[in-house]
């Protein structure tokens, strides 16, 4: 198992790879003193978990998720407990109060050997969370969504068009799908209107990849999109649609 180890106090990281002496089948793959540091090598080198400080200079610990490709198992740590509630939402493998000892630290450390991957409530969880949680804008740049065992950034200008799933969306980019916790709805209230458009009680599209409407006959009408795809226009839809996009 890989971990890195991200804080800004130096003696912090020593005590934890020291720590980590007791448990050989956990090799630090490389240690971080900020944020920005860390979502670099995090998403370089795609770790199975990260000792992640909390409160840091510039950026903090849950605006580094925010910034993750895909997110590996966390084990939060921090001063201040008042971050212990938001940790455990995150479904943080655990959360350490410094200054911890080594019996508290190998006791986090014993369940992520347990249990190395998320189980599926807690990917849902995770993702619940990295919606809502510091959002920079009004309106968010990317989605997050589950991928295998990975939770995966979806940024939104990559996004073709979204469709209904159950209580779930489809995210269509050119490339493929996501499917993404939320439902069309909430994404509708998310996503900047100037970019994107309902045009159906099931259906959303980018404004930009529309290549060509055509009327079905119906009153509504068939947008084609840039990578061939098809999204049905509703009629109650069709005027706002066709003001918007043409």
């Amino acid at each position: 198992m890989r971990a890195i180890i991200v804080d800004d106090e130096r003696l912090a990281r020593q005590v934890i790879k020291e720590y980590l002496a007791d448990f050989p089948e956990i090799v630090v793959a490389g240690e971080c003193k900020n944020g920005r540091q860390a979502v670099r090598m995090i998403n370089d080198e795609q770790p199975d978990l990260v000792f992640l400080d909390i409160r840091m200079p510039g950026m903090d610990g849950f605006e580094v998720l925010e910034h993750l490709k895909s997110v590996p198992r966390i084990i939060f740590s921090t001063a201040y407990n008042d971050y212990a509630l938001k940790a455990f939402e995150v479904s943080a493998v655990d959360y350490l109060l410094k200054p911890y000892d080594e019996k508290r630290f190998a006791k986090a450390v014993r369940r992520v050997l347990q249990e190395r991957s998320m189980r599926t409530e807690e990917f849902e969880r995770v993702v619940g969370l990295l919606q809502e949680v510091r959002q920079t804008s009004k309106h968010p740049t990317q989605v997050f969504v589950r991928a295998a065992k990975r939770i995966v950034a979806v940024q939104t200008k990559d996004i073709l068009w979204i469709e209904a799933e159950g209580d779930y969306a489809k995210l269509h980019k050119a490339d493929g799908w996501f499917l993404c916790n939320l439902g069309v709805n909430a994404l509708e209230q998310r996503l900047d209107p100037s970019t994107f458009v309902r045009v159906h009680r099931s259906s959303i599209v980018a404004r930009q990849a529309v290549k060509q409407l055509v009327s079905d006959g119906e009153g509504g009408y068939v947008a084609t999109l840039q990578n061939g795809a098809s999204v049905r226009v509703s009629r109650a839809y069709a005027r706002k649609v066709k003001e918007l996009i043409w």
